[in-house]
């Protein structure tokens, strides 16, 4: 009885973190629309729990008009607006922020309605807890961030702080990604027919995916932190141009101010440090994990044509959809970590048995 409760709490934890996995990259997906709709500063507080209530009546919109007035990005990039126009841009990030709302509740009443007729164990529940607690914690490093657009006379938030902000919702997804595993792993959701195999080899090439694979996700964070200086810069747009940078392989002005926050410095680093991020996924290839390297090769060619079209401004759909298959990469990374590991446990626990 106590294997099938076990199995059960397994199935239905892995079933939940995947939904929240899912619903977490359709965040990122209408977080980049946001973005490149100019709308995430349209609105100018936090209110965790009132602010789930829109604007209903006319006095409503216009006292969130007002307020929207008095930040610099209105003043010089948004002054021809109509209250008409306003709600478009409002309503964009009130989706944004509803939906992180929904994700998070997505994890904790389940939990509760779960812990409640104990379907989940102690440690899952203390697990939820944790994953609650950086949830929310993404949510103050978001306002953080905008608190940056809205106050003085920036007109889009820091470049530092958007960097911030994604990199940190990247932690808390692999947190969601390793719940998955946690519930795999005590539902022995691998194979066991390693009498049919040499151990030795099986234990050497998991450890060859395990390293390639923790490479992989240290040069990818590398290269998804300047993908979103990138965005916060409006790099694209300053140098819309491949393989050049407006003409120079080089540009002259490469080093000039703060160097995070120079577009022509991010550009270079970001379009020349992908193919570093190629060596891994190649050796992960030979090791007959392909997804990688075939994302890759997807998101390069997606990124080049973003960056083509980004005359003037960076195309909704492609940013977005660039964005969106960023996470998708590393989820293909973190993924061959996590087996990597779970694979080996359970080769060590086979072998355990085996010589008792």
């Amino acid at each position: 009885m106590e294997k099938k409760s076990a199995m059960g709490e397994a199935g239905l934890v892995k079933l939940w973190f995947e939904i929240v996995a899912v619903m977490i990259i359709i965040m990122v997906g209408i977080g980049g629309i946001t973005r490149l709709s100019r709308a995430g500063l349209s609105i100018v507080e936090w209110k965790p729990i009132t602010g789930i209530i829109p604007p209903i009546s006319e006095k409503d919109w216009e006292r969130e008009f007002e307020k929207y007035k008095k930040i610099a990005q209105y003043r010089v990039l948004h002054n021809w607006m109509s209250i008409d126009d306003f709600k478009k841009i409002y309503l964009i990030e009130y989706i944004h922020r509803l939906w992180g709302r929904i994700v998070g509740l997505s994890l904790i009443i389940p939990a509760i309605i779960f812990a409640v007729k104990k379907k989940i164990s102690g440690f899952m529940i203390k697990y939820v807890l944790l994953l609650s607690f950086l949830f929310f914690l993404q949510g103050v490093i978001g306002w953080l961030m905008v608190k940056t657009g809205v106050e003085g006379e920036r007109v889009f938030v820091s470049p530092l702080a958007l960097a911030g902000h994604h990199t940190f919702a990247l932690i808390v997804y692999s947190f969601v990604i390793l719940g998955i595993y946690i519930a795999r792993a005590k539902e022995k959701e691998v194979a066991r027919d390693f009498e049919l195999q040499n151990l030795e080899d099986l234990s050497r090439k998991i450890s060859k995916l395990k390293k390639l694979s923790l490479i992989s996700i240290f040069l990818f964070f590398v290269q998804f932190f300047f993908g979103t200086l990138l965005a916060g810069t409006k790099g694209a747009v300053f140098a819309p141009t491949y393989p050049d940078i407006n003409g120079k392989l080089i540009p002259p002005n490469l080093f000039e101010g703060f160097i995070l926050e120079n577009p022509f410095f991010v550009n270079f680093v970001h379009r020349h440090f992908s193919f570093v991020l190629l060596i891994p996924f190649i050796f992960l290839a030979i090791e007959r994990k392909v997804l990688p390297l075939i994302i890759w090769i997807f998101q390069f060619v997606l990124g080049i044509i973003t960056l083509l079209k980004s005359k003037g401004e960076v195309p909704v759909l492609l940013g977005a959809t660039h964005q969106v298959t960023a996470w998708l990469l590393y989820t293909s990374i973190i993924t061959i970590l996590f087996e990597s590991v779970l694979s080996y446990r359970v080769i060590s626990n086979f072998v355990g048995k085996k010589r008792e």
